[in-house]
């Protein structure tokens, strides 16, 4: 006998109970933004090859899906919502009030390894700022993203925002590596969390870096900061500026966060479970460059991105999943074939304002009944040549089993 086709790897079924679940979610954290007032867009699946390979690093550029070229067309998956709201916002540039502010809630792909909280077909919410380079801005999106956090249940106390600022770092690192090696080194410090101390060390090694100046560097508090050029200060006084404006209960400064993709340029930061038991709820930061490298006018812009697979587990975890109910709130028997009719016609009625079920099968009303009682259905009524002869019916609820009697026509 064949083997049953399995879903890809790195992908994830959706039945009836988590897809509510997930709705849910998507409701809530939609509500979040509206409130915020960021408003909701959506783009195509698939963008043009040369859009999503314009910066986005190597490590991104050999993960996207490409798709079949087609006559001289190249199109790939989209692997994040930035750069496709990044081109929807050039296009209607010079006519949107500023600030714009959009968020998505949306799949999108990459090709790599799966694991725990990180798949290759996945779902985010993405929210952006384009027009504001004041540290209101970025404020605005960490604040929107703790915001999202907290509508779901959680306390501020269950997460950290490790807050950091690009330009800073790469102020400080320039104290001690050269100009050429900075953004291999940073990309190994975005990495760093994910590697064990003895594998980062080996790895700066590789690139004939000393781990020890790397190591202190990365230690060091916000208070121990001394800059020692303009870059440095720039983004120390950038950083100081946005965390005045957020919440000191969840933010921490960490020098080490980095931020893997290529077009952040300014303040970043990542959310992580107070336990770090899981991958990064939400990462995200400014990225002042990327609308004029697209082709647009240059425009100051921020954003944060919430995947979905690490949130609800971190939610399971916490007992804070979202309450479901899939049970029908009437089920209709039906007594024999001449009442299908008239069973059918109840059914429509109550499913105006009710979720209804009735029998498709064929089944004796024996076997209707423990089908009702499977599919906890609430309440039961059953149709044949009685009750259609005295226009009434019995409604019995399945908790109490308590009974009553209804007209038809009053249905």
């Amino acid at each position: 006998m064949a083997m049953p086709f399995q879903k890809p790897k790195g992908t994830q079924d959706f039945y009836p109970e988590d897809l509510q679940i997930r709705e849910k979610i998507f409701n809530i954290l939609r509500k979040t933004a509206i409130n915020y007032n960021f408003k909701e867009v959506e783009s195509p699946a698939f963008e043009n090859l040369d859009l999503l390979t314009k910066k986005e690093g190597e490590e991104i550029t050999s993960q996207i899906f490409n798709l079949e070229k087609k006559g001289d067309e190249s199109f790939g998956l989209r692997f994040d919502l930035t750069v496709p709201a990044a081109r929807m916002f050039i296009e209607k540039q010079k006519e949107l009030p500023k600030p714009v502010k959009w968020f998505y809630i949306s799949r999108m792909w990459r090709y790599e390894k799966p694991q725990a909280g990180r798949l290759r077909e996945f779902y985010q919410t993405s929210c952006e700022i384009f027009g504001s380079s004041k540290p209101e801005a970025d404020a605005e999106i960490i604040n929107l993203a703790t915001g999202c956090l907290i509508s779901l249940g959680l306390a501020k106390k269950d997460f950290i925002v490790k807050l950091n600022n690009r330009k800073l770092l790469e102020g400080l690192l320039l104290d001690i590596v050269s100009k050429d090696k900075i953004p291999e080194v940073m990309r190994l410090i975005d990495k760093r969390s994910k590697l064990s101390p003895e594998a980062f060390d080996s790895e700066l090694k590789k690139t004939n870096l000393d781990p020890k100046k790397i190591n202190n560097l990365l230690t060091l508090e916000l208070d121990e900061i001394k800059p020692k050029n303009k870059l440095a200060e720039e983004g120390l006084g950038e950083l100081k500026s946005v965390m005045r404006l957020t919440s000191p209960e969840c933010t921490r400064f960490d020098l080490s966060t980095a931020r893997g993709l290529a077009y952040y340029s300014g303040t970043v930061f990542e959310i992580f479970d107070a336990k770090s038991n899981f991958r990064a709820l939400a990462g995200g930061g400014r990225y002042d460059q990327l609308i004029e490298l697209l082709g647009g006018q240059p425009t100051p812009a921020t954003g944060f991105a919430m995947g979905y697979a690490t949130l609800n587990l971190f939610l399971q975890e916490k007992g804070l999943l979202p309450q479901i109910s899939m049970e029908p709130e009437f089920y209709i028997g039906v007594v024999d074939e001449q009442s299908i009719e008239k069973a059918i016609a109840i059914a429509n009625k109550l499913r105006i304002n009710s979720v209804v079920e009735m029998d498709l099968m064929q089944r004796n009303i024996g076997n209707q009944l423990k089908y009702a009682n499977a599919i906890k259905a609430k309440k039961v009524i059953v149709v044949g040549p009685d009750e259609i002869k005295s226009g009434n019916i019995t409604i019995k609820d399945m908790k109490t089993g308590k009974e009553v009697k209804k007209r038809i026509s009053d249905l």
